[in-house]
């Protein structure tokens, strides 16, 4: 008989979309903690299915109709998340080899999976993957935080089942209202999209959407050296996230041997779960983001702090204007209803598509330095790129570090140009503080 925490309802065309192009190439995302201290495999398993009880999302599977329309969640028969465990101190390769490329079994569910590394007898790096349909950066850091407090023994409460993310939408970013207004929000942007003064990043290869395969290029800076740019961003009117895009677009440009003035867009996710009707917490599992472009003039011989200030500005302005609710709408219309049906929404997406270039910064994220008994150290995320771009960055700060995880689309992108754009963007940054 159905529980009250069953779910039984379509996918949204946000997640729809999520679906589609995780059906061509997996989308995940991963959260990576290093645990110190005396636990045992056994003990995560029983905490890691505790998790799944906890949150309904966790025990659904996603079924469609014999011609791949009609997508839906369905809680049916529970199957437990998969549990990896593995010796060595190889997180990034153990990411690479297997949770960004790994396909996860959809139809079947759980849509999770997780891995234990034991590096030392009281050393353990824990990975959670969980697919972007339903879930985001801050649902997969506060899982993992939560598969830890359930190991340590802690009260964790139980997760309501909500409704889709766009049906608790504020009512001005609903309906036709919604649409109109995107409509208003969205077309200038696409018109700068067709300038030749525009650059994107291009690929060295065609890579067709189903052979891409996502690989993670692991980059961070030292507390002393967040300890510099926090003032510098200060000092010079920019935030974190403006400075760090700044670098990315400089080090794209130099890797592209740009020579004149031109423009450059990258995308922002914005978290916009505070601005919802329902409450959503950084604990409710779901994708709750949606990526605005930003375009902002490139000169090489230009400052760095001038551009780092349009992005800082340019994001700014497009949240207070609901650009990514804009994003999100754009969807109710365009998304296709199946994968067989959306090839020319995939070379839409390739053509003008946010995710060209990308940093998904999520900024501070407290994670406990001790859970229980054990000293946590390291907590950060990266993610799946699929279809949607060649090149994203991952940030947060936690432990005192600032995590810069760059994740690119193999043979698309070699692993020593993908090296050299991140060691330039970090240099970049370094540089200018």
């Amino acid at each position: 008989m159905p529980t009250l925490t069953d779910i039984n309802r379509p996918l949204s065309p946000v997640e729809r979309w999520y679906w589609i192009a995780d059906h061509f190439s997996p989308l995940n995302v991963i959260a990576r903690v290093r645990v110190h201290g005396k636990v045992t495999i056994s003990a995560l398993r029983q905490s890691l299915d505790a998790l799944q009880s906890k949150h309904p999302l966790l025990r659904t599977m996603i079924v469609a109709d014999h011609v791949g329309r009609n997508p839906r969640f369905v809680t049916g028969e529970v199957h437990p998340i998969a549990l990896r465990t593995e010796c060595g101190d190889q997180w990034e390769l153990e990411v690479n080899e297997h949770q960004l490329s790994d396909r996860m079994d959809l139809r079947r569910g759980p849509l999770c999976r997780a891995a234990v590394l034991t590096v030392a007898p009281d050393v353990h790096d824990l990975l959670l993957t969980v697919s972007h349909i339903i879930a985001d950066a801050t649902t997969v850091m506060s899982l993992a935080k939560e598969w830890l407090e359930l190991a340590a023994g802690q009260v964790v409460g139980d997760r309501p089942a909500l409704p889709a993310p766009e049906d608790m939408f504020p009512a001005r970013h609903r309906a036709l209202r919604g649409a109109l207004g995107a409509a208003a929000r969205l077309l200038p942007d696409q018109r700068k999209l067709r300038r030749e003064s525009l650059r994107r990043l291009v690929p060295t290869e065609t890579v067709a959407d189903e052979l891409r395969r996502t690989q993670l290029v692991h980059r961070s800076l030292a507390p002393g050296q967040l300890g510099a740019l926090l003032p510098a961003c200060k000092r010079n009117g920019s935030t974190v996230h403006g400075a760090l895009a700044a670098a990315m677009i400089t080090a794209v440009a130099r890797d592209a041997a740009v020579s004149a003035p031109c423009e450059y867009s990258i995308g922002s996710p914005i978290d916009f779960r505070a601005e919802l009707t329902g409450p959503v917490s950084n604990q409710d599992a779901g994708a709750y983001i949606a990526t605005v472009s930003s375009f902002v003039d490139y000169t090489p011989t230009g400052g760095f702090w001038p551009l780092a200030r349009a992005v800082s500005r340019d994001v700014a302005m497009r949240r207070r204007r609901g650009d990514h609710f804009s994003t999100i709408n754009l969807l109710r219309w365009m998304c296709p209803p199946s994968p067989g049906e959306s090839e020319s929404f995939r070379r839409l997406v390739e053509a003008r598509g946010p995710g060209n270039l990308c940093l998904s910064n999520i900024g501070v994220y407290d994670f406990p330095s001790r859970i229980g008994p054990w000293r946590v150290s390291d907590a950060q995320f990266t993610t799946g790129l699929s279809i949607s771009g060649y090149l994203a960055a991952a940030v947060n700060t936690s432990h005192g570090h600032l995590f810069w995880n760059f994740s690119y689309v193999e043979r698309a992108m070699s692993l020593q140009r993908a090296k050299r754009i991140a060691d330039d963007s970090v240099t970049t940054v370094l540089s200018a503080t």
